[in-house]
């Protein structure tokens, strides 16, 4: 099993949520997609990158070094939960077949991400 977590203050991503050639370096369409939909999209903005450390912090990979934010997507099922798609050559092998559980959560201040690789 494999475990990663991170937390954010959301104050930190209000500029990047009006900078849409910062958000598709982050992002991927589904993604902002999601988010748009939301009044107070930057809480959402803040939870996904969340989501995108916490992955990279469980599989040992560091964002923007080797890898991208855009190659771990935040996507949600029909019953509204968060599940992540990975496309990424380099991060399947690293999966090796295992399955990822993520849970986000966000208040107006703070956004946190848990992610258990089993």
């Amino acid at each position: 099993m494999q475990v990663g977590i991170d937390i954010e203050e959301v104050k930190r991503f209000s500029k990047i949520q009006k900078d849409k050639h910062k958000l598709d370096k982050l992002f991927t369409s589904r993604e902002q997609e999601y988010f748009n939909k939301y009044s107070n999209r930057t809480c959402h903005i803040a939870g996904f990158f969340c989501a995108k450390e916490a992955v990279s912090k469980a599989l040992k990979v560091s964002l923007y070094s080797d890898i991208y934010p855009i190659d771990i997507e935040v996507l949600h099922g029909k019953n509204g939960e968060p599940y992540i798609n990975i496309e990424n050559a380099h991060l399947k092998k690293l999966l090796n077949n295992k399955k990822i559980d993520i849970s986000i959560s966000h208040t107006d201040n703070l956004a946190t991400a848990i992610c258990i690789i089993f």
